[in-house]
């Protein structure tokens, strides 16, 4: 038998620790970009809670969905309100439980940048919130669209008609 020449185990071992070298590169930087990829996913579901906290306020004080995004931007103010009146298990109660932990953004003009609201074209049509392409939670997506068109069925006093003012 043969032993390998003194040049070539040299070339291996070389070989070797460049793959390992690489190997640990590659998992160092997947590590930042998943890091990175989460933390924005957080900034989106807070932005994502907060615009449909807005919009539920937002029909709660108004008598109607927001038609558009210059008159859903023009009622900034304070986040419109603290607490739902009504209730169910559908949506949520107060705005601290519509922000499930999460820190919200500083205005809802800073929200909308992140998110986007997709207005609806004639009455009778709640909006639909959506991410704008940004990375969200697993299912944060359904569960505040949903809290949209659970208050929009309730059709209780205090729940809007989509798209059309109540008398009162």
């Amino acid at each position: 038998m043969s032993q390998a020449p003194r040049g070539s185990r040299r070339a291996a071992r070389i070989l070797l620790a460049v793959f390992v070298v690489t190997a640990a590169g590659t998992f160092a930087w997947g590590l930042i970009v998943v890091n990175g990829v989460r933390a924005k996913a957080l900034e989106t579901d807070a932005a994502l809670r907060s615009v449909a906290w807005a919009c539920l306020c937002y029909a709660q004080q108004e008598r109607k969905w927001p038609a558009s995004e210059a008159a859903f931007a023009a009622s900034d103010g304070e986040w419109l309100c603290d607490s739902m009146s009504g209730t169910s298990s559908a949506w949520p109660s107060t705005r601290a439980e519509a922000m499930a932990g999460l820190q919200e953004p500083q205005t809802l003009a800073a929200a909308l940048v992140l998110v986007g609201v997709e207005y609806p074209a004639r009455a009778g049509q709640v909006p639909h919130i959506h991410a704008r392409g940004n990375p969200s939670g697993v299912d944060t997506l359904t569960v505040i669209n949903g809290w949209i068109t659970a208050i929009d069925g309730a059709r209780t006093g205090e729940a809007p008609t989509a798209g059309s003012e109540r008398d009162s």
